[in-house]
C-alpha cells in the first residue's frame, strides 16, 4: 500500500512538473518553437526563478560577430523566450571572465551607447527588411527603435537605417550578479505590428555588446559577408492564437510657454504666458496604424548641436525628433532623401496612415504647416507671398519580392498659396547572390513658384539614381551614378544640392587579425568621386571631385582609429559672385575670381577613440585641409580639431563635453578668413529610470574677415562697404526637469537662455554677453491605452 501510494505520488509529480526548455544554438540559424505558457505569472525583477523560466526555450552558441565574424563568442550567453496570449518574453543571462568589468549606469532612454548591453531585433513580418529592436542593459536602462534594410538616409553613403527616436513600451529589470548580469523583458503584444495570420514566424537575433573588450556578439553565426544584417538570424515559430486586438491610444497634453526678449530699442521685455493644449490620437490594427494629431506640441527638449557653418556652401542635416512623425518614419525612407519631416516646421494638424498588408508597405502623411513664406524683394520692392499656410501629402508605397527586394513608389506634394512643388519617384533595390544589391531610381519634379524661380511658368527637372553595391567580408565596392536636374525642387525632402550628375567609386579590403592579436581589424577604402554640372556633362570635365583613402583600424581592447587622406579640386562658380565689387581704373567694378578652379588640395585627419572604461570614454580629431574659400574665389588652409569626453562619476551622474574647433588661413599672404569655436557642455543626473535632470550649455564664437582677392585686394557691395566681415558669440543654456514613467506620459519643465555679442560694434569677447531671449516652458502629457 505505502509503495503504490509512494508510486502515484510521483507520477503526479512528474506530471506536474515542467519539461526543460529545449536549447538551440545558434550556430546553424535554427529555427526555434517557442513554448506558449498560459499563465506565466513572471514578475519582471530581473530574476529568471520562476517556473516558467524553465520552460522557456534556450538560445546558446553566441558567435562573435565585431571586429571579426565567424568566430565562438569569448564571453558566454543564454537567451531564453516563451511567449503568453498577450506579451512575449526574453530573459538573458550574461556571464562575463571578469564580472567587474561590466558597464553599467541607470542611463536615460536610448543613451545606451557606453554600456554592456542585450538587443533583441524582431523582425514580425519576417521579410528580412524591418525588424523592432529593443535594447537593456544590465541596470534594466531601456533603448529601442527601428533597424531597415534597403533604406538610405542622409548622411549614410550605404543602404539601411539604425533609428532610435521611436519609443515602445515594454517592461524591463537588470541585475548584476556574481558571474555577470541577468536582465528581463516583457514586450506587450501591443506594442508590435505583425500579420493577422496563424500561426505566425518571426525572425530573430540577440546580440550582446561589451564594452570592457569592444566586441559584439550575435547569437547566430551572423556573417559581415551579406548585404542584410536581418537576413543572418534564426527564427521564432509556433506562435500562434495570440492577443492584440485594435490598440488605442489617446494623448492629451498642455503647454504653457512664458518667454521674454530683447526690444531693438534695447530693453528686455516679457510676453504673457502663452497656454496651448492639444491632443494625439493612434488606432493601431495589427498590420495598420491610424495617427492623427491637432495643435500639437513639437517642442525640442533638447536643441540640435551646432555645427560649423563658414565656408560650407549647402544645409547640414538634422535628425526628425518629433514623436508624432517618428511613428512608422521608417517606411518613408527613399533614395535620395525625397521625404524630409522636418520640413513641416510648424504644423497645425496632422494625420497619417502607415503598415503592411502582405508584401505591401503603405505610407501616407497629412499636414497642414504654419510657416509663412518670406517676402520676396524685386528692384527695391518688397513682396508678400500668398502663402501663410502650406498643405503637405506624402505617401510611399513598396512591394517586397524576392527574399530582399523591393520596388517602391514615391509621392510627395506641398501647396501654397501660388506655389506647387509635387516630385515623383519610383525604386528599385535587387538583392542578389547574398553579398550583393543593385538599386536604381528614376522620377522628377513638377514646380510652380515665380519667387524661386523667376517665372510663373511651371518648370520640372529629372531625379535619377544608378548604384551597384558588394559587401563582401575582405573585399567589398559601391558604384553609384546619379543625376539631380537643375530645377529639381523637393520642399518635402532633404535635397540640400541640386543641378549635379555625381559619380563615385568606392572599394573596400579588410583585414582580420589572428584570436588575441594586437591588431584585431583594419578596413581600408579607397576611390574617385566627380560630380558635373547637369547641363554640362562632359566625361573629362568635371565641375568637382575627389580621390580618397581612409583607413580604420581596431586595437586589442577596444581601441579605434582612422587615417583619411584625399586630393580634391573645386570650380568656382561665377554666379556666386553677384553682387561683389573690387575698386577698378573707373571705379567699383564686377569681381570674379581670376582662377576658374582650385586644384590639388590635399586633406589629411587623424582620429582616436579610446575604449569604454568604467568612468570615462573619449574621441578626438585633427585635421590639416587645404580647401578652396568659396566666398572669395581663393584657397587657404584649414585646421579644423575636434574632442569630446564622457565622464560617470557614478550611476546616476554623467557628463559629455566637445570642443570644435576651425581656423582658416589664406594662401596668398597667410591672414586668417575664419575662426569657430563651439565648446559643449551636457550634464545629467538621474536618480531614477523615470525621474532626470540636465543642463546643456553651448557657446558659438566665430569670426570672419573682410572678403580678399587672391592678391589681398578689399571685396565691396554695391554700396561700397567691405563685405562679410563680423566678429560675435552666442552662448546657449537649457535647463531641463523630466518625469517620464511610461513612453507618452510625461511632466517637463525647461528654460532656455540665449546670450549674444551682436549689439557689440568691435571685436566680442566672452564678457560682452548679453541675454537676447529666453523662456520657460513646461509640458504635461498622459497617454491613456487600451
Amino acid at each position: 500500500m505505502f509503495s503504490t501510494t509512494f508510486l502515484l505520488l510521483q507520477m503526479a509529480a512528474a506530471q506536474g512538473a515542467a519539461p526543460p526548455g529545449q536549447s538551440y544554438d545558434g550556430a546553424s540559424r535554427p529555427a526555434v518553437h517557442i513554448p506558449r505558457i498560459a499563465s506565466p505569472e513572471v514578475r519582471i525583477d530581473g530574476s529568471l526563478s520562476e517556473p516558467a523560466w524553465s520552460q522557456a526555450a534556450r538560445l546558446t552558441g553566441f558567435h562573435q560577430y565585431q571586429p571579426i565574424d565567424g568566430r565562438r563568442a569569448d564571453e558566454q550567453t543564454e537567451a531564453r523566450v516563451f511567449y503568453s496570449h498577450d506579451a512575449i518574453y526574453f530573459g538573458v543571462i550574461a556571464n562575463a571572465k571578469n564580472p567587474a568589468s561590466v558597464r553599467a549606469t541607470v542611463a536615460d532612454r536610448d543613451n545606451l551607447n557606453n554600456e554592456d548591453r542585450i538587443t533583441i531585433y524582431l523582425d514580425t513580418f519576417n521579410d528580412h527588411r524591418r525588424a523592432y529592436f529593443f535594447v537593456v542593459n544590465p541596470l534594466g536602462a531601456q533603448g529601442d527603435g527601428m533597424r531597415t534594410e534597403g533604406a538610405s538616409s542622409a548622411g549614410n553613403i550605404f543602404g539601411g537605417n539604425v533609428d532610435w527616436n521611436p519609443d515602445f513600451r515594454f517592461e524591463s529589470k537588470g541585475q548584476l550578479t556574481d558571474s555577470g548580469y541577468v536582465v528581463e523583458l516583457r514586450i506587450p503584444f501591443k506594442s508590435l505590428r505583425f500579420p493577422s495570420t496563424d500561426p505566425q514566424t518571426w525572425s530573430i537575433n540577440v546580440v550582446r555588446d561589451v564594452q570592457a573588450t569592444g566586441f559584439e556578439d550575435t547569437w547566430t553565426d551572423a556573417r559581415r559577408a551579406t548585404a542584410s544584417f536581418l537576413s543572418e538570424g534564426g527564427s521564432l515559430t509556433g506562435i500562434e492564437h495570440i492577443q492584440r486586438g485594435i490598440t488605442t491610444e489617446v494623448q492629451p497634453f498642455v503647454t504653457a510657454q512664458l518667454n521674454g526678449g530683447r526690444t531693438p530699442t534695447g530693453t528686455f521685455e516679457r510676453e504673457d504666458i502663452n497656454p496651448d493644449a492639444g491632443v494625439n490620437l493612434k488606432v493601431a490594427l495589427p498590420s495598420v496604424t491610424l495617427d492623427a494629431t491637432v495643435k500639437p506640441d513639437f517642442s525640442q527638449v533638447e536643441s540640435d548641436a551646432s555645427l560649423v557653418t563658414v565656408n560650407e556652401r549647402f544645409a547640414l542635416f538634422f535628425a526628425e525628433k518629433r514623436p508624432f512623425f517618428l511613428e512608422g518614419i521608417e517606411l518613408f525612407n527613399t533614395p535620395n532623401q525625397l521625404v524630409y519631416t522636418r520640413q513641416i516646421a510648424t504644423p497645425v494638424a496632422g494625420a497619417k496612415v502607415t503598415g503592411k498588408i502582405g508584401p505591401v508597405s503603405v505610407a501616407y502623411l497629412s499636414a497642414l504647416d504654419d510657416t509663412p513664406c518670406p517676402n520676396t524683394t524685386v528692384d527695391g520692392v518688397s513682396t508678400k507671398q500668398n502663402c501663410d499656410q502650406a498643405l503637405f501629402n506624402i505617401a510611399r508605397f513598396r512591394r517586397d519580392f524576392g527574399g530582399n527586394s523591393t520596388v517602391a513608389l514615391t509621392m510627395t506634394d506641398r501647396r501654397a498659396g501660388d506655389t506647387t512643388n509635387t516630385v515623383i519617384a519610383s525604386d528599385l533595390r535587387y538583392v542578389f547572390g547574398r553579398m550583393y544589391y543593385f538599386e536604381t531610381q528614376f522620377g522628377g519634379s513638377y514646380t510652380k513658384d515665380p519667387a524661386l524661380l523667376g517665372t510663373s511658368e511651371a518648370k520640372t527637372s529629372p531625379v535619377w539614381k544608378a548604384e551597384l553595391d558588394r559587401t563582401g567580408r575582405i573585399w567589398g565596392y559601391n558604384y553609384l551614378f546619379s543625376g539631380l536636374g537643375t530645377d529639381f525642387i523637393s520642399r518635402s525632402g532633404f535635397v540640400p544640392r541640386t543641378g549635379i550628375i555625381n559619380l563615385h567609386g568606392f572599394n573596400r579590403f579588410s583585414y582580420y587579425g589572428k584570436p588575441g592579436a594586437r591588431l584585431e581589424n583594419i578596413t581600408t577604402f579607397f576611390g574617385p568621386t566627380r560630380i558635373w554640372q547637369y547641363d554640362h556633362f562632359v566625361a573629362g570635365d568635371a565641375y568637382e571631385g575627389q580621390e580618397s583613402i581612409s583607413n580604420m583600424f581596431r586595437l586589442r581592447g577596444g581601441w579605434n582609429g582612422s587615417l583619411n587622406v584625399s586630393r580634391n579640386f573645386f570650380t568656382f562658380d561665377s554666379t556666386a559672385y553677384s553682387g561683389l565689387y573690387v575698386v577698378g581704373p573707373d571705379g567699383l567694378q564686377p569681381y570674379l575670381p581670376p582662377e576658374s578652379k582650385a586644384t590639388g588640395l590635399w586633406d589629411v585627419s587623424l582620429t582616436v577613440t579610446t575604449p569604454t572604461f568604467h568612468k570615462f570614454n573619449a574621441t578626438t580629431t585633427i585635421a590639416r585641409n587645404e580647401v578652396a574659400i568659396f566666398a572669395e574665389g581663393s584657397t587657404g588652409r584649414e585646421l579644423r580639431a575636434t574632442a569630446g569626453l564622457t565622464l560617470r562619476p557614478t550611476r546616476s551622474v554623467r557628463s559629455e563635453a566637445t570642443v570644435t574647433f576651425s581656423q582658416i588661413n589664406r594662401d596668398f599672404d597667410g591672414s586668417e578668413y575664419a575662426r569657430t569655436a563651439i565648446p559643449r557642455l551636457k550634464v545629467e543626473y538621474q536618480p531614477t529610470r523615470a525621474l532626470f535632470f540636465r543642463v546643456v550649455s553651448q557657446y558659438q564664437a566665430q569670426r570672419t574677415s573682410g572678403l580678399l582677392t587672391p592678391t589681398g585686394d578689399q571685396i565691396f557691395l554695391q554700396d561700397g562697404s567691405p563685405a562679410a566681415t563680423g566678429d560675435g558669440g552666442t552662448l546657449q543654456t537649457d535647463w531641463l526637469v523630466s518625469y517620464e514613467p511610461t513612453p507618452g506620459t510625461v511632466a517637463f519643465f525647461g528654460y532656455g537662455d540665449t546670450r549674444d555679442t551682436f549689439d557689440t560694434e568691435e571685436s566680442a569677447e566672452f564678457s560682452d554677453l548679453k541675454r537676447r531671449r529666453d523662456g520657460f516652458f513646461v509640458k504635461l502629457a498622459y497617454q491613456w491605452r487600451r
